[in-house]
């Protein structure tokens, strides 16, 4: 996309003169410069989405410029001064879709789109209870934990140009993420709050937006991702007592996707390049004392290959409270990973190199959860 100077000529400003304003109501955001920053390639930066601790309001949006090796924090209410309760409540997904930003806050029940260029608030969905976004043609498509049969989830279509709804299709219990192909959606069910577990992932045909089938992959999924290879990866968080948490390869068998491989993974969160899936994983013992894993490990048209590792190689691992987030910048390589450290104040964003390597960190808001690129 091509990118508005307006947002980002002013970040080194920022970093000096966040203070001073004639006008003490008026929201600024607060810039940190990064030393050491390697050129981003054509990527001109990414938004990171402060989920905030639920009930809070403390929803924040911050934003790392390669231009000006610049973090940039609380930019959603400095860019609308004018939007009461700022950015809301409890964001959940961020995404970039043809030069538009979508942000999921959930317990606004609502989704606000941005120009992605300059951060100015473009509108919002309506949604009760949203998810996350999936796109497709001129159609955003949002999961929605209510709104189904037999009380069930849904997934609400909107038109991109209008931000009118345009339909609903019913899916399982509390749907999750969704990827698109084939002319398909793909939604990720996982569970509802009476401990009911759904097993399946729903199909929805998008040509008529209506349920074309479920595929039965595991119980209480999370996240939903295709590969370079066309396959299916689904999280599964298990039951958090006697069921672990999975991973989950599906394949294409006659044009139609289904489970053909549980991998006995704890994959709380992931992201995948071109060859490589990178992961984390967040263990508990009989005391609830949490264990960090930060793995990578290669993917090819078979699925899995056998030489997962550690990848952070630099000691650093340690240091990294409560691991939230996962990204890998699609035209470097590197990894992002975002700690929500006590989950009530500031979390850090962290920058690695292809070989493991800490090269630079950045405070953040309140539970740093969500990254989207911005390309050039």
């Amino acid at each position: 996309m091509k990118l508005s100077k307006l947002l980002f000529a002013t970040s080194l400003s920022l970093l000096t003169f966040t203070a001073c304003s004639d006008d003490p109501e008026t929201p600024k955001a607060e810039g940190e410069h990064i030393e050491g920053v390697t050129d981003g390639g054509d990527i001109a930066g990414f938004y990171v989405l402060n989920e905030g601790n639920m009930g809070t309001n403390k929803c924040t949006l911050d934003y790392f410029d390669y231009a000006t090796s610049s973090y940039i924090r609380n930019i959603y209410a400095e860019r609308n001064p004018d939007v009461p309760m700022e950015l809301g409540d409890t964001g959940n997904d961020i995404a970039v879709y043809k030069n538009r930003l979508y942000i999921v806050v959930n317990g606004s029940h609502k989704v606000e789109v941005l120009d992605a260029a300059t951060a100015r608030r473009v509108g919002q969905l309506e949604v009760n209870s949203p998810r996350y976004v999936a796109f497709d043609g001129d159609n955003v498509y949002v999961s929605s934990y209510v709104g189904g049969e037999n009380g069930n989830g849904s997934v609400v279509k909107f038109n991109i140009n209008t931000l009118k709804q345009t339909g609903t299709c019913s899916v399982g219990l509390m749907p999750e993420e969704m990827v698109v192909t084939d002319g398909k959606l793909y939604v990720a069910n996982s569970t509802d709050n009476k401990g009911n577990y759904d097993d399946t992932i729903s199909i929805i045909n998008l040509s008529s937006f209506t349920s074309a089938g479920s595929i039965t992959a595991a119980i209480n999924m999370n996240h939903l991702r295709l590969d370079s290879y066309g396959n299916m990866w689904a999280t599964s968080r298990g039951n958090y007592y006697d069921i672990p948490g999975s991973l989950v390869l599906l394949k294409k068998n006659g044009g139609e996707y289904a489970k053909v491989q549980t991998f006995d993974r704890d994959c709380t969160n992931l992201s995948l390049s071109a060859s490589t899936m990178y992961y984390y994983a967040v263990t508990y013992d009989a005391n609830w004392n949490a264990t960090n894993s930060f793995v990578s490990v290669g993917i090819d048209a078979a699925g899995l290959q056998n030489n997962a590792s550690e990848f952070i190689t630099d000691g650093t691992a340690s240091s990294i409270t409560s691991p939230y987030c996962i990204a890998v910048q699609p035209s470097n390589g590197i990894v992002i990973i975002t700690d929500a450290k006590n989950y009530v104040s500031s979390g850090e964003v962290l920058c690695y190199s292809r070989d493991g390597k800490l090269q630079w960190k950045a405070t953040a808001g309140d539970i740093p959860g969500h990254i989207a690129f911005v390309k050039k």
